[in-house]
């Protein structure tokens, strides 16, 4: 045929790599289930059908190198198919490493990788797998690329992908819709043109169905990055010899892509200590009565508007006695002041940048090496972390996300000529304070709420900015922001509204500066920033001290 007249099969590239991502996901899927039961052999039957299917187009699309090496595996699994060789854990390993191989393959496709074929030739003629055909490529009969190629096709008319790019796109796009009809309602706020609020409210319900697709477009179950873990906690414990198993909850659960793809890391900081640190090897479980292998959990629900994610295990728990002695031995924490910490103080130091209580760092993890990029990266997201252990029981960490990081609900203030916003879901409460209602106890303000007394700073003072007038002589609102069981009261001026804002991100520069985490543009053209309450607290609480160390 002439070179003119040949199909360009690149057109299916988008979909061989697609359908090969999720290919390998089975595969792996069903070796772990293997592994774990070796008579289950039916799962060599999904293994050969993801293998033959990934031979095939890669044939059509003339990646000959991975074309032969699943042709090889191929082989394998016809021979572990028909028992003629037995399912072992050295065939399952090797077929881990194959299967290893062949991704590695996908991500560059037309790379040399004749050397790595030859090993791989040489372990599965060890395990007596002889591969009789010498032959330089692998045919496969016209008929049968066509057929592939009509599948590909098929599929690709019953489901559009779109790419992420154009997603973001249209979100952004949503969101100037929401910041321009902002604008035009205070435009027209005092008009009495019924005509125009009319048009103004089916404008506004048109929009607000629109957000609804785009950001539904946008979900992605958080099964999507679960199914990465299972292979991952294999091959970690099989490194530190040691028995788990890994538990997954509410796989269907749906996150923002951009939250997804962010936790990531997180997830695998967690996981890492989990297996190294948290888990005990089986010999010890065994003496402590417990069993042999130890449980890893990762579990997502719904929670209002946000999300959580635990991940738990039923290792030996932290010694927070232990903690306190790294602390004061580290600097994080002065030895007089140690005693009174509590333990929820004591974990929180988990998270600091160098703090690690490990008697060594493992190639693995230590335990706290990784736990600040956690927490940053969470916070980043505008979520938080918490952990809870329990001395011989185990350690859970539980991230709390939101459900999107660009359309949040969120209470704007006002703070002399300055407007911010606060996310909703943490507000558990406004009200009206006078100045008598603020207390002093031990050098820090303190409100006191229905018998409870609060922390209380205002936002004038930890952002520093000038009074205009007393602040003794001027009543307050309080803005009860509420963390897990920790509750602060924050003192505003105003409460301006509580409405939907598109929160776009600072560029890399303005991010160094904390205790802001975005802004949005305002009905009249002008930008609100939006607080970043933990470190902000953090920040406050930081000038506090050192301005009372200044005052000696």
């Amino acid at each position: 045929m002439p070179n003119d007249d040949k199909i360009d099969l690149t057109m299916f590239l988008d979909d061989y790599l697609n359908d090969t991502k999720e290919g390998f996901q089975e595969i792996n899927s069903a070796l772990l289930t293997l592994e774990k039961d070796n008579s289950q052999t039916e799962r060599l039957d999904t293994i050969f059908r993801h293998v033959h299917t990934l031979k095939s187009s890669s044939t059509m699309l003339e990646f000959t190198d991975i074309a032969k090496l699943a042709h090889i595996c191929e082989d394998l699994l016809d021979r572990l198919r028909k028992n003629k060789l037995p399912v072992t854990q050295e065939t399952i390993d090797v077929l881990f490493e194959v299967t290893d191989m062949l991704e590695t393959m996908v991500k560059e496709p037309n790379g040399e990788w004749g050397l790595q074929i030859a090993e791989f030739e040489k372990k599965l003629a060890k395990l007596g797998l002889q591969n009789q055909k010498k032959e330089s490529g692998i045919s496969i009969p016209q008929s049968e690329l066509e057929e592939s190629a009509l599948r590909t096709q098929h599929s690709a008319i019953e489901t559009v992908r779109v790419h992420e790019t154009l997603l973001d796109s249209l979100f952004n796009l949503v969101g100037e819709l929401i910041i321009t009809k902002n604008r035009i309602d205070t435009i027209v706020a005092g008009t009495a043109n019924k005509e125009l609020k009319a048009a103004l409210a089916a404008m506004e319900h048109i929009i607000s169905e629109l957000q609804e697709d785009v950001s539904a477009a946008r979900l992605v179950p958080v099964g999507e990055i679960f199914q990465k873990f299972p292979r991952m906690v294999r091959d970690m414990a099989k490194e530190k010899g040691k028995e788990i198993e890994l538990v997954l909850e509410g796989g269907e659960i749906e996150l923002d892509k951009a939250v997804l793809d962010t936790i990531g890391e997180p997830l695998i900081h967690l996981i890492r200590n989990a297996v190294d640190h948290g888990i005990e090897p089986a010999d010890v479980r065994q003496k402590q009565n417990k069993k042999r292998s130890g449980t890893v959990k990762i579990a997502a629900k719904r929670a209002e508007n946000h999300i959580l994610i635990d991940v738990e295990e039923d290792g030996g728990g932290i010694d927070i006695t232990r903690m306190k002695e790294v602390a004061v031995k580290k600097g994080f924490v002065k030895q007089e002041a140690v005693g009174s910490l509590a333990d929820k103080d004591v974990l929180n130091l988990l998270f600091k940048p160098g703090f690690s209580s490990a008697e060594e760092v493992t190639d693995v993890s230590g335990r706290g090496v990784g736990l600040d990029v956690v927490k940053t990266s969470v916070s980043e997201m505008g979520g938080t972390v918490e952990v809870a252990t329990q001395k011989g029981k185990g350690t859970r960490f539980t991230l709390q996300l939101p459900l999107t990081t660009a359309i949040i609900q969120t209470l704007m203030v006002g703070v002399g000529k300055h407007i911010f916003a606060i996310p909703s879901d943490i507000v558990l409460e406004t009200l009206e304070v006078k100045p008598e209602d603020i207390k002093e106890i031990e050098n820090e303000q303190v409100l006191v709420l229905r018998n409870e007394v609060i922390p209380f700073v205002t936002l004038q003072d930890v952002l520093n900015i000038p009074h205009q007038e007393d602040k003794n002589q001027k009543d307050l609102i309080a803005v009860i922001i509420y963390r897990g069981d920790t509750f602060i009261g924050l003192g505003v001026d105003t409460l301006v509204d509580q409405t939907e804002n598109i929160i776009k991100p600072f560029d890399p520069i303005a991010q160094q500066f904390k205790g802001f985490s975005g802004g949005t543009i305002m009905g009249d053209g002008s930008v609100a920033l939006l607080l970043d309450i933990p470190s902000l607290f953090d920040f406050g609480m930081r000038n506090k001290n050192e301005k009372r160390e200044k005052n000696g």
